[in-house]
């Protein structure tokens, strides 16, 4: 029997390219047709994939209009979706209507990653977004109306001029919209983005650690359970997509710059757009994933779920001492990260490197 794979779509477009970001993505309207139309060779040459769950993602796919309901349309006539199948594709405020939300909705899409990131203007202009938070809230009701009830809303920590009274209106806000699934995730400047070379207004240690404890205690009172380090959600909402790349489940990445893994090989689109158009550099730098790491994977990845991950006896001694330093714990045959742990998650993840 064919396990079914998540399918993955990378739309490397954006209106602005925001100061933090270091995803495959650029401010071009030049190149959107060509690429659609590559993308959707791409689509049929992959065709009769068996598919539970598809996500696409960017950059910002809404940016597209109505060619991203094209690429919708081919997904579903060339992929054998399944029957209930997890259809996400990721929003932004500034760049929704309530036509291009019906159509999606129409043609399949259940779900909806909205890129909220901060509810204060200040905030959002110092991350580059383009969007308001008027906008948002705007976008969350075109979401409902249209019957949009599976809905993300991404918010960022420690951001630029970000405070703890900041973050609680953020909160607040979330609470109003009431989403079934949260995104929060903590700024990481990367490596040649326009943010490492700036100096930023960013909150200090302690601020930091204020505004992340209140966005947890905050999001579990709202019932929003956390089932990963940086995803709460309500029962029965969590993302399944996400949930694929977590527990070492194959996937299809389709698009530029997108990955693959077929349970053994791990493979990559190229990252250079144009090269992406001309039909080159599709299912590149093919990397064979042995047994042992494998292993390693599905442990190192399956601890991010808060229902840790199984254990067969790998890393004995290593789980022994963090064990001991009380950063991870053991129950019924799993590992997982304890409260600590999942606080300082990243160190742990050292450990098994």
């Amino acid at each position: 029997m064919t396990m079914s794979k998540g399918v993955y779509v990378h739309i490397p477009f954006c209106v602005r390219k925001c100061l933090y970001c270091d995803f495959c993505s650029v401010a071009d309207t030049r190149p959107r047709e060509a690429y659609v139309n590559a993308l959707i060779d791409e689509i049929k040459q992959k065709k009769g994939i068996k598919a539970d769950s598809v996500f696409i993602g960017g950059g910002t796919p809404s940016v597209l209009g109505d060619k991203l309901l094209r690429i919708i349309e081919a997904l579903g006539e060339y992929m054998a979706l399944e029957d209930g199948a997890e259809f996400t594709v990721e929003v932004n405020p500034g760049t929704v209507d309530v036509e291009l939300l019906t159509n999606m909705r129409r043609l399949g899409v259940n779900r909806l990653s909205i890129g909220a990131q901060s509810f204060n203007d200040n905030e959002l202009k110092a991350l580059g977004r383009i969007h308001t938070a008027a906008e948002i809230y705007a976008a969350a009701s075109m979401a409902e109306k249209v019957g949009f009830d599976n809905v993300n809303l991404d918010i960022m920590l420690s951001t630029p001029h970000q405070t703890l009274e900041s973050v609680k209106r953020t909160l607040d806000a979330v609470k109003e919209i009431n989403p079934p699934h949260v995104s929060a995730y903590s700024l990481i400047i990367e490596e040649g983005t326009p943010f490492e070379k700036m100096e930023l207004p960013l909150p200090d240690e302690d601020d930091e650690r204020e505004i992340y404890y209140e966005t947890v205690d905050f999001l579990a009172q709202m019932g929003l359970e956390r089932y990963e380090i940086s995803n709460f959600a309500k029962k029965g909402f969590e993302c399944r997509h996400n949930i694929k790349y977590w527990t070492g489940r194959e996937y299809v990445g389709l698009g530029a710059a997108a990955h693959s893994y077929d349970g053994g090989v791990r493979y990559q689109n190229t990252n250079d757009i144009e090269e992406y158009i001309e039909g080159k550099g599709r299912g590149i730098n093919a990397e064979i994933i042995d047994n042992e790491e494998r292993e390693k994977e599905r442990f190192l990845l399956g601890l991010r779920m808060t229902r840790g991950v199984e254990y067969h006896g790998e890393f004995r001694d290593k789980i022994a001492d963090l064990e001991q330093k009380g950063l991870l714990e053991e129950k019924d045959g799993r590992v997982m990260l304890t409260k600590r742990g999942i606080d300082v998650g990243n160190i742990v993840f050292m450990e098994f490197v």
